[in-house]
C-alpha cells in the first residue's frame, strides 16, 4: 500500500533530504521550511467598485479573521501568529517589570460586583443566573476576582509588591458593535495589577509600567501618544492612555509642538467654583440688544432633575466684527465645573423637552427634591449681557436656579467651556501650538489606590498587632484584539496591510514560479539560509504554490502585508533577486550573495 502524497510534495518528487553541516546530519532544513502552501489562508476576492475598506476588513480579506457574530470575530492562523507574536512582545515586558502571569475565569460574581459598586452602572455587561439563581457575568474586566484572589492569601505588607497579570477573553455587551476589532462583543485584553504598601510606592509602580509600555510601544515603531486621561468608573485619580493617532479612532487626543503637553479631549483641569442661587428675570425684562453673540448647550443630570445651560461666546473676542469658526462647546469641560455639584448625561438627547417632560409635567417623584436650572458661564462670558439667555422659561414656576461662575480677575484660571482646536496656544507652555487629532486607544494605565482593597477587604498590616491598611493597587491594560486592528489601520495602504516586524506574521516571503525547478531550488536555499542566518534568524516564508504565477502571489503579498518580500525571478539567471519593501518604498535588484545582509538591514528599520 502506498502513502498519500503529502500536499507540500509534487507527485513524483523525491522525499527532501536531510540538509549536511560540516559536523554531519544535524537538522532538516526541508522538514522545518515553512511553506505557504502548508497555511490555510482563505482570502476574499475584492470587486472593483468596493469602497474603501477599513482595517477590520483589510484583515478579513487577506484571511487573518472572519466574523462570526456582530461584535464577535474567530482568528485564523494568519491572525493567530500575529496574536501570538504580540503575546510574546507584550509577555517580554512583563517580565521587564518582573509580573507573573496568572490565567483567571472568564466567569465573575455579581455578588462581589455589588459588594464593589461596580454592577449597578453594568449596563453594558453579559449577566446570567445559574440553576441555583445565583447571579454571575462575563467579567468585562478583574479587579473584583484578583483583589478577592489575594484578599485571602496576602497578610502583612512583607508579602508586597505583588504584580500579576494575564492576558485574556473579555465581554461588553456592546449595544452597537463597530470598528470590527477595535470595539467588539469579545475581545482579548492584557490585564497587570500591582498591589504595593504605601501610596509612595505605588507611585514608584506606576511610573515603572509607563516607562514598560513606552518600551513595549518603542518596537511596534508606530507613532504613539502618552496621553494624561480621566479614570472614570475605573477609579483613582491618575490615569494614562496610550493611542495611535488615527482618523478610525473614537477618541481625541491634543498634543503641543513644543512641550510635553498631551491628554484625552475628556480631561479637562478645571477649577471648581460653587453654585450660586439666581434671581432669574422676568421674561421682557432682559437687554433686547445683546453686545454680542453666544452657542448655548444644554444637558440633563443623571437623575433627572436638573438642567445643566452651559453659555459661551460664539466669536473668540466679543466686539470683533471678522468672523471666525463657530467652536463647539466640551462637554468634558462642562462635566468638570460641575465636578461635586452634579453628575450629567453628555450622550442624552433633546435634554430640554426631557426635562420639561420628566420634571414640569409633574411624572416625576414628588418627593424628590426640587427641579432646577444650573447656567454654567464661560469666563468670557458677561452675566449682565446675557439676560435675554437667562430669562424665566416657559415652564413650571416652581424651579430653583443657580449660576456657577469664575469671579472677574480669577487667579485660578477661570472656566473655559470651548472645545481646543489645532493652532490654539498651550496653555502650559504658551509659545507651543496644539493638534488636535482623533486617535485609536490601545492602552492605558491607572492608578486605583485604596478603591477596590477598602470594599473587598484586601488589607495588610506591619506584623506588629497595630491596624491592617488597605493594600495601594493599579490596573494596567493593552487592548490585544484592538491592537491588531489598530496597527492594521494605522500602517494599511490602497495595496493592502503592511505590519511592523514585532508581529508579523513572517518577516519576509519569498516568492518564485514553482513550475521553474532550479529556481524554486534557489528559493528554498534562500529561505533556509535566511532562517539560519548568521546575522540573526528571519522569520520567512516561501510562496511555492504551483498553481499560481509570480503577479498573482506578489498581489497576495501585499495585501496580507510581509514586511520584506524577496522575489526569485527572471533576474536569478543573472544572479539577482528583487527585494521590495512596501513601508520603506524599496524596490531593488541586488546579487543572490548580497541578498541576506540586504534583507537584514531594511528588517532593521521595521
Amino acid at each position: 500500500m502506498k502513502l498519500p502524497v503529502p500536499s507540500w510534495r509534487a507527485k513524483g518528487a523525491a522525499p527532501r533530504p536531510a540538509q549536511r553541516s560540516r559536523f554531519g546530519v544535524r537538522f532538516n532544513h526541508a522538514a522545518a521550511r515553512q511553506r505557504i502552501s502548508d497555511f490555510w489562508i482563505p482570502t476574499v476576492n475584492v470587486q472593483k467598485h468596493d469602497v474603501a475598506p477599513d482595517a477590520t476588513q483589510l484583515l478579513i480579506r487577506a484571511g487573518y479573521l472572519r466574523q462570526a457574530y456582530a461584535g464577535i470575530f474567530q482568528m485564523l492562523p494568519l491572525g493567530l501568529r500575529v496574536q501570538e507574536k504580540l503575546e510574546r512582545l507584550i509577555d517580554k515586558h512583563m517580565k521587564s517589570v518582573k509580573a507573573s502571569k496568572v490565567s483567571l475565569s472568564s466567569i465573575s460574581s455579581q455578588a462581589l460586583w455589588e459588594k464593589s459598586g461596580r454592577l449597578k452602572r453594568g449596563g453594558e455587561m453579559f449577566m446570567f443566573k445559574d440553576r441555583r439563581d445565583t447571579g454571575w457575568l462575563l467579567a468585562p474586566t478583574h479587579e473584583e476576582e484578583i483583589t478577592t484572589l489575594l484578599s485571602d492569601i496576602i497578610q502583612t505588607r512583607q508579602q508586597l509588591p505583588i504584580r500579576l497579570y494575564q492576558i485574556g477573553r473579555k465581554y461588553r455587551d456592546e449595544k452597537r458593535p463597530r470598528g470590527g476589532l477595535l470595539r467588539g462583543r469579545e475581545f482579548l485584553m492584557k490585564d497587570l495589577y500591582t498591589f504595593d504598601s504605601t501610596p509612595e510606592h505605588a507611585h514608584i509602580t506606576y511610573d515603572e509600567i509607563r516607562r514598560a509600555y513606552r518600551n513595549f510601544l518603542d518596537e511596534l515603531k508606530i507613532k504613539y501618544v502618552e496621553a494624561r486621561a480621566v479614570s472614570g468608573d475605573m477609579g483613582g485619580n491618575l490615569s494614562h492612555e496610550y493611542h495611535f493617532p488615527n482618523f478610525a479612532g473614537e477618541d481625541i487626543v491634543i498634543t503641543c509642538s513644543e512641550c510635553s503637553y498631551a491628554r484625552n479631549e475628556e480631561f479637562v483641569s478645571q477649577p471648581v467654583y460653587p453654585p450660586r442661587p439666581l434671581q432669574v428675570p422676568e421674561v421682557g425684562a432682559t437687554d433686547s440688544n445683546p453686545r454680542q453673540a453666544y452657542l448655548e448647550e444644554n444637558f440633563l443630570s443623571t437623575d433627572r432633575r436638573s438642567l445643566v445651560r452651559a453659555i459661551v461666546p460664539l466669536l473668540p473676542h466679543g466686539n470683533s466684527e471678522d468672523k471666525a469658526p463657530l467652536r463647539s462647546i466640551n462637554a468634558h469641560a462642562v462635566k468638570a465645573v460641575l465636578n461635586g455639584v452634579l453628575d450629567i448625561d453628555t450622550g442624552l438627547e433633546r435634554p430640554t423637552e426631557s426635562f420639561k417632560e420628566l420634571v414640569v409635567s409633574g411624572t416625576a417623584d414628588a418627593s424628590a427634591k426640587r427641579p432646577s436650572i444650573y447656567y454654567v458661564l464661560d469666563s468670557r462670558v458677561r452675566r449682565d449681557e446675557i439676560s435675554h439667555l437667562i430669562a424665566s422659561p416657559p415652564m413650571n414656576r416652581n424651579i430653583d436656579a443657580y449660576v456657577i461662575e469664575a469671579p472677574q480677575n480669577d487667579k485660578n484660571g477661570g472656566i473655559n467651556l470651548l472645545k481646543q482646536e489645532s493652532g490654539d496656544s498651550c496653555p502650559e507652555c504658551k509659545s507651543g501650538r496644539l493638534r488636535v487629532d482623533k486617535a485609536i486607544e490601545i492602552g492605558h494605565t491607572f492608578h486605583l489606590g485604596t478603591r477596590y482593597s477598602s470594599k473587598l477587604d484586601l488589607v495588610a498590616g506591619h506584623g506588629d498587632g497595630k491596624e491592617a491598611l488597605p493594600v495601594e493597587m493599579g490596573c494596567h491594560g493593552i487592548g490585544v484584539s484592538r491592537l491588531i486592528a489598530a496597527v492594521a489601520s494605522c500602517l494599511s495602504d490602497d495595496v493592502g496591510l503592511n505590519w511592523p516586524r514585532a508581529i508579523a506574521p513572517f518577516e519576509a516571503i519569498v516568492i518564485v514560479q514553482s513550475s521553474h525547478a532550479e529556481r524554486l531550488r534557489a528559493a528554498e536555499q534562500l529561505c533556509d539560509q535566511l532562517s539560519s542566518s548568521s546575522l540573526g534568524n528571519v522569520d520567512v516564508v516561501l510562496d511555492d504554490r504551483p498553481e499560481q504565477g509570480i503577479g498573482w502571489k506578489l498581489k497576495d503579498a501585499d495585501a496580507i502585508g510581509y514586511p520584506v518580500i524577496v522575489v526569485v525571478g527572471k533576474g536569478f539567471e543573472q544572479g539577482k533577486v528583487e527585494v521590495q519593501c512596501r513601508r520603506l518604498k524599496v524596490k531593488q535588484e541586488v546579487s543572490v550573495s548580497d541578498a541576506i545582509g540586504f534583507v537584514h538591514d531594511l528588517l532593521k528599520q521595521l
